[in-house]
């Protein structure tokens, strides 16, 4: 599909194939809804490094059926108020963070309006909503996708959407919904498949109980990486702690990621300037194979190459073969140009 930006700007941070990682981390409702729990969850991704704090947002009776009452009662404690999220979005500032939320349902987009969030992040619930996905699209925004769930005709329906809506600054996340998911299904590689699909910023939105995933991803390329964090463990009718990073490691995670764009490079392939030093003592240069006399025509097993590569590279033995030797060299001294006639 045509007609996307390669890259693009989130809060004057730039997303695409020559900035870092966006790093977002995601709150979720891991809150339960308790607003001093909230405001560590900000803290935690600030002190972690995190480029976003990310939250949900919805109305538990306009997002679920009635039909799946036990469900609509474990979530109705998580809402936030309109007024809560202005205190994290304002807590995220003071921080140094973007501050992002998922509109769950059709009553939260005048939130994100009137929040002006730099970016809509877009759930994998949506998958085969283009209706929602394009009012959402028509907010202005740059658009983060998650496409869990999702098979290729399904992405080619949301890119269409958001372009009905008028967004062309899209980034597919590639996920697994499942809490935790297995190793056996992440299919990592569909990160390669988003980005034949559209030439969009690419990324990975995890779910999974450590960080493995998440460095595998950045190594294949992602740009932006969304990872659950959490301050409780182990809670009764939640799942999102079983696939967060806490306190303990969420700091680790995000230093690893950037020491992986570190290592990774630029697409080149030339020494290190670490591998100066090397470039003597691991090579070899052209040396005499035995004591050699003065006026001997240099044949085939005269010279040898040896370390260090401090003389001729041995890809010049042709230039070496068949000369005169203007003195005597004695066995492993190097050859030196000034010494053939």
């Amino acid at each position: 599909m045509t007609g996307f930006a390669t890259s693009f700007r989130i809060g004057g941070r730039n997303v695409g194939p020559d900035a870092p990682c966006l790093i977002i981390a995601e709150g979720g409702v891991s809150h339960f809804g308790d607003m001093a729990l909230a405001r560590e969850l900000v803290d935690l991704a600030a002190d972690a490094g995190a480029d976003a704090f990310k939250t949900q947002i919805f109305d538990v009776d306009r997002l679920i059926a009635h039909r799946a009452d036990e469900w609509r009662q474990r979530l109705r404690p998580r809402n936030l108020t309109f007024e809560q999220c202005e205190e994290l979005q304002e807590r995220c500032r003071s921080r140094g963070l973007l501050f992002l939320a998922t509109a769950h349902d059709e009553s939260r987009i005048d939130w994100l309006k009137r929040l002006d969030v730099p970016a809509v992040k877009i759930g994998s619930g949506e998958r085969n909503n283009p209706l929602f996905i394009r009012a959402l699209a028509s907010l202005g925004k740059p658009v983060i996708l998650s496409t869990g769930m999702y098979r290729e005709d399904d992405v080619r329906q949301a890119l269409e959407a958001c372009l009905q809506g008028g967004c062309r600054e899209v980034a597919l996340l590639h996920c697994v919904t499942a809490y935790p998911s297995p190793d056996a299904d992440l299919n990592l590689r569909a990160m390669d498949v988003l980005s034949r699909i559209a030439p969009v910023p690419v990324g990975w939105s995890d779910h999974t109980a450590d960080a493995l995933a998440v460095y595998a991803a950045v190594a294949r390329g992602a740009r932006l990486i969304e990872k659950h964090i959490t301050i409780l463990r182990d809670v009764p009718n939640a799942q999102d702690w079983k696939v967060s990073a806490g306190p303990d490691n969420f700091a680790d995670l995000v230093a690893s990621i950037r020491r992986i764009e570190t290592m990774l490079g630029r697409p080149v392939k030339e020494p290190a300037p670490c591998e100066r030093g090397g470039e003597v003592w691991a090579t070899k240069s052209l040396v005499a194979a035995r004591d050699l006399d003065e006026g001997r025509r240099l044949a085939n097993g005269d010279v040898v190459a040896k370390r260090p590569g401090d003389g001729i590279r041995p890809d010049r033995i042709a230039e070496v073969e068949g000369r005169t030797l203007r003195a005597p060299v004695s066995a492993d001294a190097a050859i030196l140009l000034d010494d053939l006639m």
